[in-house]
């Protein structure tokens, strides 16, 4: 799921015109190689909890910053940026339970 995540978030940010492309996104949004997702892809593997935090925290930064613009369409990417941020921190909750959920955690 979060590499469709981690998609979505591209596709929208491409979109707007933030970022060209996946690999700027790689390096600029996630702080890993222009491979990234492609890599992801290949192992069949999720991104890590790290990389989505980076983004999050980016995500973060900007929404805020343009969500006190008093430009009305800076405040509407603003608030995008925030729903992306939102979904972000989802995933990241979502695999940080899978973690300490895991049977072999779970023992007492």
């Amino acid at each position: 799921m979060s590499i469709r995540l981690l998609e979505h978030m591209r596709d929208e940010l491409i979109a707007t015109g933030i970022v060209q492309n996946t690999p700027e996104f790689c390096r600029s949004w996630l702080g890993r190689s222009e491979g990234y997702i492609r890599v992801l892809r290949y192992h069949n593997t999720e991104p890590s909890v790290g990389t989505l935090s980076i983004c999050s925290s980016k995500l973060g930064h900007y929404a805020a910053r343009l969500a006190a613009s008093d430009q009305h369409d800076h405040q509407a990417w603003g608030e995008r940026l925030a729903a992306l941020k939102a979904l972000c921190e989802r995933a990241i909750a979502d695999q940080s339970e899978a973690v300490w959920r895991a049977p072999e955690r779970m023992a007492l």
